[in-house]
């Protein structure tokens, strides 16, 4: 018997008719259940995803592989000579950048907000800003200018645009009488950025290297830190030893795994029930397609009884219900990775769902569409359809002419 004739009497055995009504209704939901189950997961593989690459991006681009400050926050004098020893003694190292950075407040007419002030030069940055510039241009006129680039997010706070001009405050480290003293500059908004992480957004704006030595009362040719990007992210945890060791005192490291180390593990825990939850949503569609096809062998029985009689010998009743299991199992693998594959791509072009950034670290749902996911859940989803009619399938070689007479 050809596959055209299994799959023509496997579609008649379960096709509508007044009687049969269950049968379809009980196929519907395995179908459906199919389907929610592969949409389900993909879905929640792409957030993981779209999280894990999403934070990855935005926290190495804004604190590189491997921050060097020192243990007293004093400054880090002679960068020259460190940028350059740092680089010359290891060739993991791409790029060594030096950074100015301090606490302070930015005034608008409306609000006052704390944020983080970092000088950098445009020049040598590895954070990446560049990349996330929406209005203005990356830059700035000299290294002195007072100029200040913030975050979207910060400026809608402060209802500035680019053009306004808004005032820096910070506190002088040393005075006449041992007390801090406030220093007080304007300065003009030259760009916006949005990185999509609310704690960069809010807080951390940008000014000329020259300028911040300038505004926090340190010796030329200093530094705040040093941002360190490495050919391999991986190896950050067995370099900044190294790197401190040929730095030395007050040098300290810090890798970005240290910074953001609370981020990635909240990521990793998210990702450990997946195979619990692959395996539930599995149980449940396997039960679903058995309760199905044994429901259909039930109704069915004079049927199957009549074509044994006709000459269908064990290997074609087999055929015809594995047929009708795997068919269940296609077509609702099919569309719920499509509707998976519907709803990622429109969430990551137009972002429609979108979060509260002071407790997702993200104002926007992020999601990644991985090709991998697709063919790993397809396949899974085939085989255990496949292996769930098994079961009813060696049910419906039992029955034979003379039980499906007395079958009632």
């Amino acid at each position: 018997m050809s596959l055209s004739s299994i799959r023509f009497i496997a579609d008649k055995i379960t096709s509508s008719s007044k009687r049969q009504k269950f049968i379809n209704f009980t196929l519907a939901v395995s179908l459906v259940s199919v389907m929610l189950g592969c949409m389900a997961l993909i879905l929640s593989l792409a957030i993981l995803d779209g999280f894990d690459k999403k934070l990855h991006e935005s926290a190495i681009k804004f604190t590189s592989h491997i921050t060097i400050t020192s243990f007293n926050r004093e400054p880090l004098l002679n960068y020259p000579e460190t940028v350059s020893g740092i680089q010359n003694q290891f060739p993991e190292v791409k790029a060594v950048e030096p950074v100015c950075e301090r606490e302070g407040l930015i005034k608008s007419s409306s609000l006052t907000e704390g944020v983080t002030i970092r000088g950098i030069f445009p020049e040598m940055s590895i954070s990446g800003l560049e990349s996330f510039i929406i209005d203005g241009k990356f830059g700035f006129t000299d290294s002195n200018a007072r100029e200040v680039i913030i975050g979207k997010r910060l400026a809608d706070k402060l209802s500035a645009v680019i053009g306004d001009e808004i005032t820096i405050l910070t506190m002088k480290a040393k005075s006449l009488f041992g007390l801090p003293e406030p220093k007080v500059e304007k300065y003009t908004i030259t760009a916006l950025y949005n990185s999509g992480m609310v704690q960069y957004d809010d807080i951390l704006i940008f000014i000329p290297y020259g300028k911040a030595l300038k505004l926090f009362d340190m010796p030329a040719y200093s530094a705040s830190m040093y941002q360190i990007m490495l050919d391999d992210i991986y190896k950050a945890p067995f370099l900044v030893d190294s790197i401190e060791s040929f730095l030395r005192y007050p040098y300290f490291g810090l890798t970005v795994f240290n910074y953001h180390g609370s981020i990635f593990s909240w990521i990793e825990i998210q990702k450990e029930p997946i195979p619990i939850v692959l395996g539930l949503i599995s149980i449940v569609a396997v039960l679903n397609i058995i309760t199905s096809l044994l429901i259909t062998i039930v109704e069915k029985t004079n049927t199957i009884g009549i074509l044994r009689a006709l000459g269908l010998d064990n290997r074609k009743i087999l055929g015809i219900f594995i047929y009708k299991g795997f068919s269940l199992g296609l077509k609702g693998t099919i569309m719920g990775l499509s509707l998976a594959y519907i709803f990622s791509y429109v969430q990551k072009n137009y972002g429609i769902i979108r979060l509260k950034g002071e407790i997702y670290f993200l104002d926007v749902l992020p999601v990644e569409i991985v090709l991998e996911h697709y063919i790993i859940v397809a396949s899974v989803s085939l085989i255990l359809a496949v292996v769930a009619t098994l079961i009813p399938a060696f049910i419906a070689v039992k029955v034979t002419p003379l039980k499906a007479m007395q079958f009632k």
